[in-house]
């Protein structure tokens, strides 16, 4: 997971940080909501590797500081698929692949690449959207600045029910403020290892 974590990392430099920063909050609203272990194992793969298509991503959009363009973005869209076929040739990272697929599938069945609607959406990729929103509104950008936590809740909020799962938010909002602040606290280095720790005992435990 690693591994292909630091390659699209290569060609993305925020990514590995992402990377780290989703998983955590993944996995923290999966623990508040007492997730199975299996099914947390099977996220945290997807957090880690969720964005693993964007390897086939041209640079001009991929590395692109604007907004894309509708037609840009119909191509930034097949990251999803590609980032599929790269994980479906393993076997041990399959149960990454409902985050990898679903991700940017919406509750009311607004998002792509499928339309799924509801619990329709895996869990799985209902906990990790909120978690990948997140960080994407409380992080810098090369075109835009990062939301305060307070206006990063708010906009979880809003979107309950269309973008989100509800009872999902509603869990995450009343943790989001301390996960936000510990991380703060973190380089990048200090934050892999700590990610590193977290994890560990899930796949490496008997």
């Amino acid at each position: 997971m690693n591994v292909l974590g630091c390659a699209i990392a290569e060609r993305d430099s925020d990514t590995n940080s992402h990377n780290y920063r989703v998983t955590f909050y993944a996995l923290q609203l999966a623990e508040a909501i007492r997730l199975p272990n299996d099914k947390k194992r099977d996220l945290i793969a997807g957090a880690f590797l969720h964005d693993v298509g964007k390897i086939g991503i041209r640079d001009p959009i991929l590395l692109k500081p604007e907004k894309l363009t509708p037609e840009e973005f119909e191509i930034m869209k097949t990251h999803v698929s590609l980032g599929e076929d790269i994980i479906s040739k393993s076997s041990w990272l399959k149960g990454a692949l409902d985050v990898v697929k679903f991700h940017h599938e919406r509750y009311d069945g607004n998002g792509y690449l499928q339309g799924l609607k509801g619990e329709e959406i895996p869990l799985n990729a209902r906990i990790f959207s909120i978690a990948d929103v997140f960080d994407a509104l409380t992080s810098k950008r090369p075109y835009k600045n990062p939301l305060s936590v307070t206006d990063a809740i708010s906009m979880l909020e809003n979107g309950r029910g269309n973008h989100f799962d509800s009872q999902l938010v509603k869990v995450f909002v009343t943790i989001a403020p301390h996960l936000y602040k510990q991380l703060s606290n973190f380089d990048e280095h200090q934050l892999e290892l700590m990610i590193q720790r977290l994890i560990g005992h899930y796949f490496l435990s008997k």
